[in-house]
């Protein structure tokens, strides 16, 4: 699972653009959104710089959050 900050992300209508983006490139795709954190996460085939381009192409850049162990 991915976890991004997508800062432009404001509204559900944001979510469900960020959304049909990335299920548009990976139909099985599972993307949680919380716009209220500017945060979504995404489980997904594509990589992380896939899905990066595709929230870039969307209106939505992005920063990849890295998880500490």
């Amino acid at each position: 699972m991915y976890r991004f900050t997508v800062q432009d992300m404001t509204c559900q209508g944001c979510a469900a653009a960020i959304n049909r983006a990335i299920n548009n490139a990976d139909k099985l795709a599972q993307v949680k959104a919380f716009p209220a954190i500017r945060r979504i996460e995404v489980e997904s085939a594509l990589s992380s710089e896939q899905l990066l381009s595709l929230l870039s192409d969307a209106g939505y850049p992005a920063q990849l959050e890295t998880t500490h162990s």
